[in-house]
């Protein structure tokens, strides 16, 4: 069962095969800062950060990659500064004023950036960077209080997550690449075309006579469910796919800003007109038919608004 379970995913979709491969490659490669003699005196210990930057940051699609690689570099530089910045401030004065700086400059920063992330914007883009930006800036300050050296700590830190990202970013785009919005684009005409065959399915099962519905079996109701299950289970993927792909590069001619979450909304009203379906399909299965009628023009009438949408978009 196991094994077939293991094939039938590799067979489903091979660029998770692919994927997998890539990650191995890139902590092999950089697994060699550490393993390497001169690579380690160059960088240290730090070089584990590397490795972990890799398996934090590696995602499936290019657009994943690239939202949590510059999240991650984005909030370590800015992290790193302000320590310095609020460290250098609390150098001049005593000791114990540079302590109660500290800590206040923690509480501060850590009730502030804590409450942005509530925003939703914040949480639905820079959520991951947020939280990088925390932890180092807390790591860094609060270190800077015992450690002498903390200005080399930092620097390498910043220096191996860098390098992590880097080789994420590297694999990802230009070693067999996976396109968000390419994703998005074609979940969002296999939802079109499975709503399309349920309204179909469910029409024609309503047509048919009567003789035939008592001796049929039950398995018109497989292709319904099919059909219609697919759709109204994609929100939370169409909107990561779309934040996502707005973090890709244009790679048309044109360059144009592509409106990925007008993908959303189709997806949004897709799900919309399947309840329909399912509320059309549950009166076909009870007694009572005589509204199906008009529960089935309906429908008819949600998939020309469909094809309208598909058109506009």
């Amino acid at each position: 069962m196991v094994k077939r379970t293991i094939w039938k995913v590799g067979k489903d979709d091979p660029r998770k095969v692919v994927h997998s491969l890539k990650v191995g490659l890139a902590l092999t490669l950089v697994s060699l800062l550490y393993l390497m003699e001169p690579l380690y005196k160059g960088i240290g210990k730090n070089a584990v950060v590397a490795v972990m930057t890799v398996v934090v940051v590696m995602e499936f699609t290019v657009g994943g990659t690239l939202c949590k690689g510059l999240n991650r570099g984005l909030g370590t530089l800015s992290a790193g500064l302000l320590a310095f910045f609020i460290e250098y401030l609390a150098d001049a004065p005593g000791h114990i004023f540079r302590a109660v700086f500290i800590g206040v400059a923690v509480f501060l920063l850590g009730a502030v950036a804590t409450y942005v992330r509530f925003i939703p914007y914040i949480k639905k883009n820079y959520d991951y960077g947020v939280m990088i930006f925390l932890l180092t800036f807390n790591l860094i300050i609060v270190s800077s209080y015992r450690v002498d050296n903390v200005l080399s700590m930092a620097k390498d830190r910043i220096s191996t997550i860098c390098i992590g990202v880097g080789l994420c970013l590297v694999m990802s785009l230009f070693v067999f690449p996976n396109w968000s919005g390419e994703d998005l684009h074609k979940s969002t005409i296999s939802k079109l075309e499975s709503l399309a065959n349920s309204i179909e399915v469910t029409v024609v099962d309503y047509f048919y006579d009567s003789e035939k519905q008592e001796n049929e079996d039950d398995s018109s109701e497989d292709p319904i469910y099919k059909c219609y299950e697919a759709v109204l289970d994609s929100k939370a993927k169409d909107e990561t796919l779309a934040m996502q792909a707005n973090w890709e590069p244009r790679y048309s001619r044109s360059c144009h800003r592509i409106p990925w979450q007008q993908y959303a909304k189709v997806g949004a009203s897709l799900r919309h007109f399947s309840y329909t379906v399912v509320a059309l399909h549950g009166c076909l299965q009870s007694e009572i038919q005589y509204k199906a009628i008009e529960n089935a023009m309906r429908v008819l009438e949600a998939h020309n608004r469909i094809a309208d949408l598909n058109r506009v978009s």
